[in-house]
């Protein structure tokens, strides 16, 4: 699969929490920061001693994920924290299909959804 393209908001900070094995098989997102999921809250909450540089009190997060379930979830107990976090709907396979906004496609539109649905079907 060849890398996926995509242009997030500005100021967004792009991070992948995919596991090596998916990024392996499905491609890799250029620019996003690669972080295992379970490192994430230790790396993007500001003021820890793990935190990455970029971890500053501004930062704003876009976190994407196989489904964008993990992703939404993670973003979820960071924004708890005080952390501006985010996600991508439908997640990598959103974007690799050209359809997670950002993308050029209407998250609103009956095809997006379809698509989300078909993808957590899929993930059940």
């Amino acid at each position: 699969m060849h890398p996926v393209h995509f242009t997030p908001a500005a100021g967004q900070i792009v991070v992948d929490v995919r596991v090596q094995a998916e990024r392996n098989r499905d491609g890799i997102l250029p620019g996003a920061v690669a972080l295992d999921a379970a490192a994430v809250a230790a790396r993007l909450v500001p003021g820890l001693p793990t935190s990455l540089a970029a971890a500053g009190p501004d930062a704003q997060w876009l976190l994407v994920s196989s489904n964008g379930a993990t992703a939404a979830a993670i973003a979820t107990r960071l924004r708890d924290r005080g952390v501006q976090a985010s996600s991508v709907d439908g997640g990598f396979r959103a974007l690799a299909l050209g359809l997670a906004p950002g993308a050029g496609v209407d998250s609103g539109s009956a095809s997006y959804r379809r698509a989300v649905e078909q993808f957590a079907a899929h993930e059940a």
